[in-house]
């Protein structure tokens, strides 16, 4: 394999692998997709177009008030693109744009600033409409209760709109299958309870471990999935719209109309671009999360380490860069590394149930299965007691796993592993019949 080198994101700058280091590289990444010769004319060629739906301006009537569920800052979804459109749509149905308020989704995150609600809203934000942030801990609605038992309430401010759009990005989540779509409402605009409920859902009832099926690119026989989407049906949205956007945050589709056949639709699509092929696994896996805001934190960050782990060989070496300039992420999330056993974790985790202390769990299980280096911010300290080891620079990372390997391996190197899931030969699961979106 020719030799060259690869530029790896970090933060809002870059990491180079030089070439020569290695006698050759498997490069993991997605065939680029082909772009819309014009972003714009997409977004309103999908919005004038719903998948299972009529248009926005004639699911709404001029006397309607509209909530509009955006992404927050941890997940860029091109929000100041497309908002534009939406409110031309709510503009040709004449509701005035007093009457139409964008709700930032920030589920358990912490609250954005005012310069980072201008920057994810876009232009519009002076343009009439109200900006407000849902408040996990704040006013909320009960609507009822799913048939696993989450008690679903969901923002009070936004639940008094009479229309609800629902809009977002699509990605892989390591366990809800897929980003965007339902999520927008739950856990985005829902209660701290209600989160927390919904991702519980995670684990095998049957027995301990995480659900089978509880995987990134997987929707049907998700528990996660199915119970957000049983969630979300309470509170009736009336639209959907997702970006699908490279790791460049580029537009390169979108999807609209109805809020779950609109969302599996989209999802389909990312996948086809997005789950790539592996044919083995590696003892040497260098990974980046795909940078800001990928790598905002640890929490966001672990996805990346997720979809970097299917293709590492046990006790292999997993060389990760993601920056963490907001730390965890979470208050709640390093404390549970008092715990050094991962089932002395879910133990606890079944008991007193914390989303972060989930996402502790994953990653200490995969630092015990395999050895992980991070290239981040974090403290050196704190990064070996989440049983990783931590290195300033790439070339620190390289030497250290050198020393773990007794040599440089080839690697497998994902330059976007925030964004692409490997689909490794052998790693099959089963899965229901006839359902929309299979199992790797």
């Amino acid at each position: 394999m020719k030799k060259e080198s690869i530029i790896l994101k970090y933060g809002q700058t870059e990491a180079i692998l030089e070439e020569g280091i290695f006698r050759s590289v498997y490069r993991l990444a997605a065939r680029p997709p082909i772009l819309p010769p014009d972003e714009h004319i997409r977004i309103r060629q999908r919005i004038s177009r719903p998948v299972g739906s009529l248009p926005l301006r004639m699911l709404v009537r001029p006397s309607d008030s509209v909530a509009i569920a955006v992404s927050d800052i941890t997940r860029y979804s091109a929000t100041e693109k497309f908002l534009t459109p939406i409110l031309e749509e709510t503009d040709a149905a004449g509701i005035p744009r007093k009457r139409v308020t964008v709700f930032v989704a920030r589920g358990i995150h912490r609250a954005l600033s005012d310069e980072e609600l201008r920057t994810v809203v876009g232009p519009e934000i002076s343009s009439g409409i109200g900006v407000k942030q849902s408040d996990p801990d704040g006013d909320t609605v009960a609507l009822g209760v799913t048939s696993r038992g989450t008690p679903v309430r969901i923002s009070r401010p936004l639940m008094e709109h009479d229309r609800i759009v629902l809009t977002g990005t699509i990605t892989f989540h390591y366990f809800a299958g897929f980003g965007g779509g339902r999520k927008a409402l739950v856990p985005g605009c829902a209660s701290r309870e209600t989160a927390s409920a919904t991702h519980f859902r995670i684990f095998r009832t049957d027995g301990p471990g995480k659900h089978p099926l509880s995987r990134p690119g997987v929707l049907a026989g998700n528990p996660v999935h199915e119970d957000i989407v049983e969630a979300v049906a309470m509170a009736s949205p009336t639209f959907l719209f997702n970006t699908l956007l490279t790791p460049e945050k580029e537009i390169f589709d979108a999807i609209a109309g109805h809020w779950q056949k609109a969302h599996e639709e989209g999802c389909a699509r990312y996948a086809k671009i997005y789950r790539v092929p592996v044919p083995k696994r590696y003892p040497l896996v260098i990974a980046s999360a795909g940078g800001y805001p990928k790598d905002i934190d640890f929490i966001q960050s672990h996805k990346a380490l997720d979809n970097a782990f299917v293709t590492a060989e046990e006790e292999g070496v997993i060389i990760l860069l993601a920056e963490c300039r907001d730390g965890y992420g979470s208050e709640t999330f390093f404390p549970w590394f008092r715990f050094e056993d991962p089932g002395e974790m879910e133990t606890e985790l079944r008991t007193n149930y914390q989303i972060y202390g989930q996402t502790a769990h994953a990653t200490l299980s995969k630092a015990k299965a395999c050895r992980v280096i991070l290239v981040s911010s974090l403290r050196p300290e704190d990064v070996e007691r989440m049983g990783m080891t931590p290195a300033r620079s790439l070339d620190d990372a390289i030497r250290k796993a050198e020393m773990m390997l007794d040599g440089l391996p080839p690697p497998m190197v994902i330059p976007d592993a925030g964004y692409v899931l490997p689909d490794v030969a052998g790693n099959a699961v089963s899965q229901p019949p006839g359902n929309l979106m299979r199992s790797p």
